[in-house]
């Protein structure tokens, strides 16, 4: 499926508008991890006109469309100097909703409507995906640590000083409080009708 006139000017226009930002990425010392997580959205979207597209291209058209995404290149941006950071975040807003407060997080994240997602976690592996009005944060006892390949469903709560494994998938609404091995499919019960 090939991109319409008004789309290809709307293509041309954010490569300018991004172009800044691209900068400031292009000089962090995580670049190529960003250049991953790109790839990882274009996939996750699955619209097959935007995978011919250069990847600064893409980034373009992730970084004007989805405020969310620019929440990921400023979480890449963080060992960037102060004065760049604080910059290009004036002039490219985050989504405010969201909190990304992770020691590390590796390539591939991926937040799916972005808007109230709250993720604080010790670690979290390559491509981690989550959704809307989902927590991954604190208790009074510490913080998640997450594996590789992980699925947050909309409005999951993940909290503690628990582990995620790899291929684990928790799904809407679900609480998880105790750690999960790999491969696991974390699901809450469906709801029921209250009888008065």
């Amino acid at each position: 499926m090939a991109y319409s006139a008004n789309k290809s000017l709307l293509i041309r226009l954010a490569r300018i508008w991004a172009k800044p930002l691209w900068w400031g990425a292009s000089k962090s010392v995580n670049f190529g991890v960003l250049q991953q997580d790109v790839d990882r959205w274009i996939e996750c979207i699955g619209n097959d006109a935007l995978k011919p597209l250069d990847t600064y291209s893409r980034f373009a058209y992730l970084a004007g469309a989805l405020p969310e995404f620019r929440n990921v290149v400023h979480y890449r941006l963080r060992p960037s100097a102060l004065p760049v950071r604080i910059l290009l975040k004036r002039l490219y807003r985050p989504d405010g909703t969201i909190i990304l407060e992770a020691d590390t997080i590796g390539p591939g994240l991926f937040l799916h409507h972005g808007n109230g997602i709250m993720i604080s976690a010790t670690s979290i592996g390559k491509n981690f995906w989550i959704n809307q009005h989902a927590s991954l944060g604190y208790n009074a006892k510490g913080r998640p640590t997450v594996g590789d390949n992980v699925t947050i469903a909309a409005g999951a709560v993940v909290t503690g000083p628990i582990t995620l494994g790899d291929d684990v998938t928790v799904g809407a609404n679900a609480v998880v409080i105790k750690s999960v091995p790999s491969g696991t499919i974390m699901v809450a019960p469906i709801a029921q009708k209250l009888e008065r």
